[in-house]
């Protein structure tokens, strides 16, 4: 946890309470934000991602809404779909396939909402999404470039509905590399987070979706068992999407060296900062 995380922790607190309960349930949001106020008291320095499922944890309880999220996401989904013809363009009309499929990847891992500092709209994204793959992304292409070539074993961690869309059409072009492709998506809902069964819904491919936990990110102590396995294969290269994945898997990071990925929209500062790359830049990082 980094300064800067205890306001964006407590401020999705309040745009969730504001999905989930009326204007009238003022004392239903505030005994929710005070909950969340104890935990995180007795909780000082944790992963800020598992400090956050538990405030999930909190606003579904109280809701009694097991998936606060699913308006966003499947308005998200329809966005994504609708801008999906953008994505096959660019990637048909680049000269370097592996950094389009890259530049997707990444530039897909803007569609988050309630980040603070980070300004996303489903309706505004279609205007800016063409330029969005055409940022400057940070980190060593290369050799993730180099890494996406050698190993012929993906296991792939998805991040947020929407960008799933372009998940899969990644994925689909790997596939017809010869790339083996395993996708990792949540076991339940949480945020606005893929499940396993979400993605598999949204496909027609022949494609292995797996459960990797409940939690925001990725979490050793809370990887269902076959994640786990493909997570410490030293033959399976993972592409690790998303900053909820970065908080969770850079503590463990080292067990994964010369295999790791992260794609994602560098949105909030500590991410940012820890990477080292300006605060709201793309990056593909291989660790």
């Amino acid at each position: 946890m980094a300064s800067n995380c205890y306001p964006c922790i407590l401020d999705r607190a309040k745009f969730e309470c504001d999905l989930v309960f009326s204007s009238e349930e003022e004392e239903k949001k505030k005994a929710a934000m005070e909950e969340l106020l104890d935990y995180m008291a007795c909780h000082k320095g944790g992963v800020p991602a598992l400090v956050g499922t538990e405030r999930e944890n909190i606003i579904k309880r109280r809701s009694e809404n097991s998936d606060p999220y699913q308006r966003l996401k499947e308005e998200s989904n329809r966005v994504a779909m609708d801008l999906l013809p953008v994505a096959e363009e660019f990637y048909e009309k680049a000269s370097d396939k592996i950094e389009a499929l890259i530049r997707i990847a990444a530039a897909a891992n803007s569609m988050e909402f309630g980040v603070k500092g980070h300004d996303f709209d489903n309706k505004t994204f279609a205007g800016v999404f063409q330029n969005t793959l055409c940022e400057k992304l940070h980190g060593d292409i290369s050799e993730v470039k180099r890494r996406l070539l050698s190993f012929n074993n993906i296991f792939y961690l998805t991040d947020n509905c929407g960008e799933a869309v372009f998940d899969l059409f990644v994925i689909e072009k790997l596939g017809k590399m010869g790339k083996q492709v395993v996708v990792g998506s949540k076991s339940e809902p949480v945020l606005n987070d893929v499940t396993a069964k979400e993605l598999c819904a949204m496909t027609d491919m022949d494609l292995k979706v797996i459960a990797t936990g409940n939690v925001v990110g990725t979490a050793q102590e809370h990887l269902e068992p076959e994640a786990r396995t493909l997570l410490f294969d030293p033959n399976w290269l993972i592409l690790s999407k998303g900053m909820g994945n970065f908080e969770t898997i850079s503590e463990f990071e080292e067990r994964l060296s010369g295999r790791l990925v992260y794609l994602l929209r560098a949105k909030c500062e500590p991410v940012a900062m820890v990477i080292g790359v300006p605060k709201g830049t793309l990056v593909a990082k291989s660790i």
